[in-house]
């Protein structure tokens, strides 16, 4: 548990902290964004739209996937969901680390079930309760990203 997650005000001052090893190397955290090998990831958003990736420099393949939330909704059971309008996925990929990009969220964390475009499960992971349609989010996938099994 960090800080950040304790607190989520700070989030406003102090970049949530990556996880060593599951990032490429040369990556660091903004209070807004991420910034993998000097490109920072809303930017890249910003020009090429998404779902796009990033091909981090090294020896091994190593992206990150930016995705823009296309739809939430909390099921009966209280889950919460985010819709993302990418199909791309990694059996690598670390969605522990899925990061809110663009701006920055005070909410609290809450869990959250992360879909693809037709609203497969891929994964649950905290995120902030105010996450909503249009936001960006960007995760690293380690070995890079190809389509589903079956498009």
């Amino acid at each position: 548990m960090t800080l950040t997650s304790i607190l989520p005000t700070l989030r406003a001052s102090i970049p949530d902290p990556l996880a060593a090893g599951s990032w490429p190397a040369r990556t660091r955290a903004t209070v807004t964004d991420v910034v993998v090998d000097g490109v920072s990831l809303h930017g890249l958003a910003m020009l090429c739209s998404t779902p796009c990736v990033h091909t981090a420099d090294g020896a091994e393949p190593f992206v990150v996937l930016v995705s823009t939330v296309t739809g939430t909704t909390t099921t009966h059971d209280g889950r919460r969901l985010l819709v993302l309008d990418a199909g791309l996925f990694s059996e690598g990929t670390t969605w522990a680390e899925l990061r809110l990009l663009g701006r920055a969220s005070v909410a609290r964390l809450v869990p959250t079930v992360v879909c693809d475009p037709d609203k497969v499960p891929l994964a649950e992971v905290p995120m902030p309760a105010d996450v909503a349609t249009g936001d960006l989010l960007g995760v690293p996938c380690p070995g890079g990203v190809g389509r589903r099994p079956g498009r």
